[in-house]
């Protein structure tokens, strides 16, 4: 990888020297793509990547494979921020492969960063399903629950959050299900709408990928809940290896324990 970026590079600075850094990211990919063919090296651009389950098909596009192993990830950006790690990480963890770069062009010399990971497929498929928390006996959520956990036996765990939520949006079939207009008050004054993902007039649910803060980012959710007619909020939770089921409620009342080790493969 280091002697394939060592040559990738140097073809980026001459890049930046010679166009500049005011041009649209497609145009960094072609002349980034040509000089590594000229070099020797093969590159291929807008590489589709497909994810599908049950009838639900996802499709990324990577900007440049090299060699066939190594992505490079071209921004026309302020910054590189850490969504576009994650969104890198996402990739690798797709493709099974363990190295990639981030390139933005839009700054003043050219910033890069490596993105690397370590994870197989199969540490991916193996994760804790904690649902002490959980509380959802009733056709929606048992359905929501389900094809999630049927997600994470086909995919395993570690991609995005998003990518998750978009999966079960087309795959739950309840008739007041999907991303609706919620009423939003404070102090019995109506403030507006706010779309939230619904299994009922009364449920909605909310996917997230926290490690950190966990309890704090849960008040959030409950105070959001308080502003809103619904009753609960189905919570999923991805932490590396820990996937926690939590159901939030207006009153809550006595949940049941329980919790589970859940492996596909």
């Amino acid at each position: 990888f280091h002697a394939v970026d060592k040559r990738v590079m140097g073809h980026a600075f001459g890049i930046h020297n010679t166009l500049g850094r005011f041009l649209v990211e497609p145009i960094y990919q072609e002349s980034l793509a040509g000089q590594c063919r000229l070099d020797g090296m093969t590159a291929q651009r807008e590489v589709q990547l497909r994810v599908s389950h049950n009838g639900f098909v996802k499709s990324y596009y990577l900007d440049l494979l090299i060699q066939q192993g190594v992505i490079y990830e071209l921004k026309t950006v302020e910054s590189l921020t850490g969504d576009h790690e994650r969104q890198l990480i996402n990739y690798l963890l797709l493709t099974n492969l363990k190295h990639g770069k981030l390139i933005n062009f839009h700054s003043g010399s050219v910033e890069s960063r490596y993105v690397s990971t370590s994870l197989t497929r199969e540490e991916r498929m193996s994760f804790r399903l904690a649902d002490d928390k959980w509380d959802g006996d009733d056709a929606a959520s048992r359905e929501l629950r389900e094809k999630f956990q049927a997600l994470l036996v086909d995919w395993g765990a570690f991609l995005e959050a998003s990518l998750y939520r978009e999966a079960l949006l087309h795959l739950i079939s309840l008739p007041d299900a999907g991303v609706t207009p919620v009423e939003i008050s404070m102090d019995g004054r109506v403030l507006g709408n706010q779309k939230m993902c619904l299994l009922s007039p009364d449920t909605a649910w909310h996917i997230s990928a926290i490690r950190r803060h966990y309890t704090k980012y849960e008040k959030h959710i409950r105070r959001l809940l308080s502003n809103t007619p619904l009753h609960r909020i189905h919570w999923l939770n991805l932490d590396h290896k820990t996937i926690t089921l939590n159901t939030l409620k207006k009153n809550d009342s006595a949940i049941h324990n329980s919790a589970i080790e859940l492996k596909g493969g």
